[in-house]
């Protein structure tokens, strides 16, 4: 992901989530050197369609998926796997050992996505994320990325 990118990817993220992330955290995300990278569908035009995003961060040996989203149309089509698994794999290659994420309890698609590729639940952030009519908590999930 770069800085052509984020119009595209700010979109995505707009027209998916009640409380998408803002331009300028994407910004802060790349100026951070975080992993950033986008989806793409390979098309026959000049440029390929992006259908999603995911941001990590790694720290000494902990990575941490900070977002992850895949447009609308898109959904439901195994790209949300192919990009956690990509993010995994990144995350190995810098040598983490645990990946966390949170969830929101009310994000059940997510949630059995990231049950599906082995995080399970390790904490609850209380009123972690915005809602509509106050504060919704986070699940903590964590995977190991040690033996696999």
């Amino acid at each position: 992901m770069g800085g052509l990118d984020l119009d595209t990817v700010v979109k995505i993220e707009t027209e998916s989530y009640e409380f998408p992330w803002l331009r300028r955290t994407f910004e802060d995300c790349l100026t951070a050197s975080y992993e950033c990278w986008i989806g793409e569908l390979l098309g026959r035009e000049e440029r390929d369609e992006i259908i999603g995003h995911g941001i990590l961060n790694v720290s000494a040996d902990e990575a941490h998926l900070l977002n992850i989203c895949v447009k609308k149309q898109s959904q439901g089509r195994g790209f949300g796997r192919d990009i956690v698994g990509y993010l995994i794999d990144r995350a190995k290659a810098k040598r983490a050992q645990t990946m966390f994420l949170e969830v929101r309890p009310s994000n059940a698609i997510a949630r059995e996505l990231y049950d599906s590729v082995g995080f399970r639940q390790i904490g609850i952030r209380k009123g972690y994320y915005p809602a509509l009519e106050g504060r919704e908590d986070g699940l903590v999930l964590a995977l190991s990325l040690d033996g696999e």
